[in-house]
């Protein structure tokens, strides 16, 4: 488990504009047009298709707060944009974090889902391809991370001896 911990470190100190595959690099700039624009985007993918990756990159630019799980939430005096990660996507669970996050003063929210939220919110989905695992592999390779899987289902698969795929 310390091997994942620090593969997952890694990934995350390594978040940048660089390491984005071109499907995250595709709905990066769909998230920053429509968040100029609108209020709440729904970001939405199938387990290990990078959603959080891209999320930790948002974070590390200085354009949101990052806040893992819906009950993270928290304050910034810096910046009015949040990004609340594994959210469920059903319509009680996404007023309450709408509500939440307009509470505490956030004026921009991006939702991030496995499934579309049932609640009427512009959405961006994250597609993995062969294309953008070639990327990941390549940005694991690169810190001296030695993938798990060659034919791997998801990202996870890349990082994890463990079978994550949900």
């Amino acid at each position: 488990m310390n091997r994942f911990v620090d593969v997952l470190n890694r990934i995350r100190k390594n978040a940048s504009l660089d390491w984005l595959t071109p499907s995250q690099r595709r709905a990066y700039h769909q998230l920053c047009e429509r968040l100029k624009f609108l209020d709440e985007v729904n970001l939405w993918g199938h387990h290990g298709v990078g959603k959080t990756f891209l999320c930790w990159v948002l974070w590390k630019q200085g354009l949101a707060v990052y806040a893992s799980r819906p009950q993270d939430v928290a304050s910034s005096l810096l910046l009015r944009t949040v990004v609340v990660d594994n959210l469920g996507w059903r319509r009680r669970e996404v007023r309450d974090v709408l509500r939440i996050s307009r509470n505490i003063g956030y004026s921009k929210i991006l939702l991030v889902t496995r499934e579309p939220v049932e609640e009427q919110v512009s959405t961006v989905e994250l597609v993995l391809n062969r294309e953008d695992i070639e990327h990941v592999v390549a940005n694991l390779r690169g810190v001296g991370v030695v993938p798990y899987s060659d034919a791997p289902r998801n990202l996870w698969d890349l990082v994890s001896p463990l079978d994550l795929g949900q």
